[in-house]
């Protein structure tokens, strides 16, 4: 068996721990590369890409299809969410609050650049009378992307 899917019987530090058990209540195994990805991801400041996650792991030693199934192992029992974002999903600690989640996206559909618009505010106000959509729409629980040619591309 390869090392990533041994179970990890010595955890040292106390995060480490934290983490371990955390898997264990959601019926994960604990395993050194769920470990260090839900680490990557938790000690990131905005949501991270699969290929993110191999670029910042590429001396370890799990492959990229390891990485992609821990990402999807840990979303699918709730440790972590995915959003997409120019196309691309992007993994982050379920119920952390991050900077990408408070401001919009500008994404290119040329090129596939995305632009975090950190100065820029998107009301979502709805028109008397019409129907408001989701209640995500009106409970602010959404994501706002612009989409458009970058100055590159233009």
């Amino acid at each position: 068996m390869a090392r990533a899917e041994h179970e990890i019987v010595d955890e040292t530090s106390s995060s480490m721990q934290e983490r371990a058990t955390l898997m264990r209540a959601r019926g994960l195994r604990v395993t050194a590369s769920r470990l260090a990805v839900l680490d990557l991801v938790e000690a990131s400041e905005e949501p991270l890409a699969h290929h993110d996650v191999c670029d910042r792991l590429g001396d370890s030693p799990w492959n990229r299809s390891t990485l992609y199934r821990n990402l999807i192992d840990l979303t699918e029992v709730g440790i972590l969410v995915k959003t997409e974002i120019g196309g691309v999903m992007r993994f982050q600690r379920a119920g952390r609050q991050n900077a990408c989640a408070e401001h919009p996206h500008f994404v290119c559909t040329d090129c596939g650049t995305v632009t975090h618009l950190d100065g820029v505010v998107v009301r979502v106000d709805t028109v008397e009378g019409a129907s408001a959509g989701p209640a995500a729409v009106n409970e602010g629980r959404i994501e706002v992307q612009l989409r458009g040619r970058c100055d590159e591309c233009t």
